[in-house]
């Protein structure tokens, strides 16, 4: 339970679930797709967007945009991958753009579904224009229209409708737009020159597995993730070069085991492997780094960790999620200015993500800045009262600074939204125990219930050596702590950035096994 509220992390690229999500979260976005017709309008419309850029609107520049959730007018589910791919695929085309900021999934995504004015989108989201757009799909034929609209003057710059066959004009409609589109990339800004990024498959049946994949990654839930891992791996199987459908496949080793009870030691070397995979196809893809620096995170190999995320950002140095999890990983090593100068600019870049701005709040209480931390969890919990990570979250900070009984009343809060009936009972039967006997005898309680949930479920070891550090007892805190080592539990991650464990930092036994980690003590 205590280790769930550290590990608030790496599931982040959605920063929309909400409280009805049959899974529980504790943290975890990707790139460029080029095939079939509904890519090949994406390129069309991005050359042309680059276009309007040149030129700019009343000699003003355009130095950010927001590309919003394309709209599936059949109101069919089972198409919305497409309307949703389309737009990722633009918000990712636009993204690899040297001075552009381009507002990420998790932010334009909230008005999905929405009517909204493109001004007042603008406004919310700090942005000089935005992208809106359409799809209708008959059969084999997709109608794609899209706008573009300066929000400053609120002046349509361009439009235009595409209406093309499902698996027509892949090559030469690819290779067209994309040309144009790389030579307007060339022409759009005076600072440092791009290449386009490739990683995509000219294969519509695989690109169109790649967007189921995508679609059902973001609704993380145990059920969808097995979907969305087929996806991929059914896209892979079509076009085995399809290095974007590897990240992927690497996104969902790295995030499934927040969702269902397994260890990272099952899944890091899988997510690992999907990504080196994708980088021996094309070594350029932001993505495919960061997916790669999180499976080494997870594998305790910090230095390679690190070094891709470093590389990550150089590719992309706009990449929230990249800056989300290296401010992460930067907080959980001690590293306290530099996460948290990460942290805001990954909001900065992605202003409504709520798993961004709840681990804000995260390393700002990691710092010490507990004050801070709290105001700027209520903060997220204003954009979304049922935000459960955030309640977890700020549950964490209580417990931090004493105060048990908000600490309890938050987390009970969190696990009903996760809807985790198991830990929830655990938490309501500590907070029972603590309000009649104290905080020793409530935790005494709880470690009992978390090794008998144990027995049944897999249980991170860092929970129950928290849970031992608040009742005092050194040698069963170490005990546990060397057996998540061993597992190489996702709990061990961020155990440096502890409070609890502060107290111990002399003992030698607390040295050694942050040496045994591969970190500095």
């Amino acid at each position: 339970m205590l280790a769930d509220l550290k590990r608030l992390r790496r599931d982040s690229s959605s920063g929309q679930m909400k409280a009805t999500t049959d899974s529980k979260p504790v943290q975890r976005s990707r790139k460029k797709l080029f095939a079939g017709v509904g890519i090949a309008a994406v390129l069309a419309v991005l050359a042309l967007i680059l276009f309007i850029f040149r030129g700019q609107s009343d000699g003003k520049e355009i130095s950010s945009i927001a590309v919003l959730p394309f709209v599936n007018t059949a109101n069919d589910p089972n198409t919305d991958y497409l309307s949703d791919g389309i737009t990722e695929s633009l918000i990712n085309s636009l993204s690899q753009l040297p001075n552009l900021e381009v507002r990420a999934r998790s932010s334009v995504f909230r008005y999905k579904g929405r009517d909204v004015e493109p001004q007042s989108v603008a406004k919310d989201l700090k942005v000089q224009a935005v992208v809106t757009g359409r799809i209708v799909l008959r059969g084999d034929q997709l109608v794609v229209s899209s706008e573009l609209i300066d929000a400053r003057t609120n002046r349509n710059l361009w439009g235009d409708q595409y209406d093309r066959k499902m698996t027509d004009l892949i090559g030469i409609q690819q290779d067209i737009t994309g040309a144009i589109s790389a030579k307007l990339r060339e022409q759009l800004s005076t600072g440092p020159k791009k290449q386009a990024v490739n990683g995509g498959t000219n294969d519509p049946e695989a690109y169109q597995l790649y967007l189921k994949g995508r679609y059902y990654w973001e609704k993380r839930t145990p059920d969808a993730l097995e979907k969305a891992k087929d996806s991929f791996n059914q896209a892979i199987a079509r076009d085995p070069n399809y290095a974007m459908a590897y990240v992927g496949l690497s996104d969902y080793y790295n995030t499934v085991e927040d969702y269902v009870p397994i260890p990272a030691s099952e899944t890091a070397p899988k997510a690992r492997a999907a990504a080196e995979k994708a980088l021996a196809i094309d070594s350029s893809l932001a993505e495919a780094h960061a997916a790669l620096a999180g499976a080494h995170w997870s594998l305790f190999e910090f230095a390679a960790a690190e070094r891709e995320f470093k590389r990550a950002l150089e590719l992309n140095p706009n990449y929230a999620q990249a800056h989300h999890w290296y401010g992460l990983f930067l907080s959980w090593d001690g590293r306290n200015q530099d996460a948290i100068a990460h942290l805001r600019r990954a909001v900065e870049l992605d202003p409504l993500n709520l798993q961004y701005n709840c681990n804000l709040g995260q390393v700002l209480g990691n710092a010490k800045q507990y004050d801070a931390s709290i105001e700027q969890l209520k903060k997220t919990l204003e954009m979304d009262p049922n935000y459960g990570q955030a309640h977890a979250q700020l549950s964490a900070e209580y417990q931090a600074t004493g105060k048990y009984g908000l600490w309890l009343e938050e987390f009970k809060k969190a696990m009903d939204l996760f809807h985790q009936p198991e830990d929830a009972a655990i938490v309501e039967e500590t907070a029972r125990v603590y309000a009649q006997s104290g905080l020793k005898p409530a935790m005494a309680r709880q470690i009992v219930l978390k090794k008998q949930l144990a027995q049944h479920r897999y249980v991170d070891p860092v929970d129950i050596a928290l849970a031992y550090a608040l009742l005092g007892d050194k040698d069963q805190t170490f005990a546990w702590l060397d057996k998540g080592l061993a597992e190489k539990s996702a709990g061990m991650q961020g155990f440096k950035s502890y409070a609890l464990f502060e107290q111990w930092h002399s003992d030698p036994r607390y040295i050694e096994l942050v040496k045994r980690m591969g970190l500095n003590p």
